[in-house]
């Protein structure tokens, strides 16, 4: 007489609770990736913005600045309508080292270490003192 094998395996239910399981820590990974993705994401902005402005910050702040210019203008205005541009006054400064040639002229030194950064100084218009043109909103269409 031949012995009947006992076979063995999982139930049902073990194999739905694994899966319960498998799936509550996906969801768990997923929610952390998704966090760390936007905390990078975060980050990388934040290193940009200090990548393009920390040069220029520091040389607004160099006491070595020269003034180029007294009174720098600057338009800006919409590519569309030139006839709202808004016109900002200041002092242009640059950071470049300049040596003065045997002609009494200034020239940029080429031993210099920096690079030449530009900036402008403005002062806020006191209200009254500059006008300001009203903000636009695209048409609607019908």
């Amino acid at each position: 007489m031949k012995k009947k094998k006992k076979l063995k395996g999982m139930t049902l239910v073990e194999i739905v609770v694994s899966i319960a399981v498998f799936a509550a820590i996906s969801l768990i990974l997923v929610m952390i990736g998704s966090a760390v993705n936007a905390q990078e994401r975060s980050a990388n902005k934040v290193n940009r913005k200090v990548a393009v402005q920390g040069p220029l910050a520091e040389a607004q702040n160099d006491s070595n600045a020269f003034l180029l210019d007294e009174e720098y203008e600057i338009k800006v205005a919409k590519k569309d309508s030139p006839e709202t541009a808004v016109t900002v006054t200041g002092k242009l400064y640059s950071t470049q080292k300049f040596t003065i040639d045997e002609d009494g002229n200034q020239v940029a030194d080429p031993n210099a270490e920096k690079a030449n950064l530009k900036f402008i100084e403005i002062q806020k218009p006191e209200s009254g003192d500059a006008e300001v043109p009203p903000a636009t909103t695209p048409e609607e269409t019908t």
